[in-house]
């Protein structure tokens, strides 16, 4: 589906789900390259950036939150620049490029906002656009990784074990993603200057400090998550330790007890067997040595 907004000195040209004839409306109407073109059909693996006579062409790679699978993928967005035109290409909805698009759509003052200073300030806004709500998301998976911290020292070692595995999916498919792009934006920061003039060289560094804080975040991220797993699976064994030793205890201390009643269980006159008090006396030595066995070990520290 392709839809066309013009502003003042902008026109932004946006298609979803490219057809074969998105690309022939492209090749009738603009001096693109057919390799360039053939990048929009089919989907794409790796981000790349390249400068034409008269054009940029970019393909970058918005990372999407499933909450279904709780997991990262990513969904390409293509965009070719020139002096007068932006044309941006995707298969999957944008939540950033959407918002933006539409509201240049939809209202007049946004297509002044954001479409009367030319191509690069637009590309700019669908960038920062672009940025922004991946430190967003990036915010929400410090925002988990606080809840599994409280949620370890409450005592819920075990049920943090699949959420831990979930956190670190998510990270390492985002860590995934956004790497192989800090090269691109730094050819941008080159590349646009070259293209659009030195005006735009702030914008374009200020792109790439968003990428930038977003990388340290996603390293720092690793970092904890793999800090609080080492913790939850320390306290997960102590536990689990704590337990055995329990069990080891009793299983000791039952074994004298089941001793002497197999013992005394025997068809053989022995010591107790005729006395009408009998059994009492031998509950009591098994009593005493219940309390012997209790004292040892506390003494010890094993209780």
């Amino acid at each position: 589906m392709r839809k066309i907004v013009k502003g003042p000195k902008v026109t932004w040209v946006d298609i979803e789900n490219p057809t074969k004839e998105d690309v022939q409306y492209l090749k009738k109407n603009f001096e693109f390259h057919p390799l360039v073109l053939g990048e929009l059909i089919p989907l794409g693996y790796r981000p790349r950036m390249e400068h034409h006579d008269n054009y940029l062409f970019m393909s970058l790679y918005y990372p999407f939150y499933s909450k279904e699978k709780k997991e990262t993928k990513s969904r390409e967005l293509d965009i070719i620049v020139t002096k007068r035109v932006i044309i941006t290409s995707h298969y999957k909805t944008i939540i950033p490029l959407k918002a933006l698009f539409d509201s240049c759509n939809l209202y007049q003052e946004s297509r002044k906002s954001y479409m009367s200073k030319g191509t690069g300030y637009l590309l700019f806004f669908i960038l920062s656009g672009f940025w922004k709500t991946c430190q967003t998301k990036l915010i929400q998976i410090d925002k988990k990784m606080d809840e599994i911290e409280k949620e370890i020292f409450k005592g819920k070692e075990k049920e943090m074990v699949r959420e831990i595995s979930y956190i670190k999916t998510d990270i390492i498919n985002f860590w995934r993603i956004i790497e192989p792009q800090g090269e691109i934006l730094n050819s941008l920061a080159v590349e646009g200057e070259k293209f659009f003039g030195k005006e735009m060289s702030p914008y374009f560094a200020d792109i790439l400090g968003a990428y930038s804080q977003a990388w340290n975040s996603l390293k720092t991220f690793k970092e904890t998550i793999l800090a609080l797993e080492d913790t939850n699976q320390s306290l997960l064994s102590t536990k689990i330790n704590e337990i055995i030793k329990i069990l080891t205890v009793f299983s000791v201390i039952l074994l004298p007890l089941t001793l002497l009643a197999s013992l005394w269980g025997m068809n053989l006159v022995l010591p107790f067997s005729e006395s009408s008090a009998g059994f009492w006396i031998i509950i009591g030595i098994m009593a005493a040595l219940i309390g012997m066995m209790f004292i040892f070990f506390k003494k010890k520290g094993w209780l």
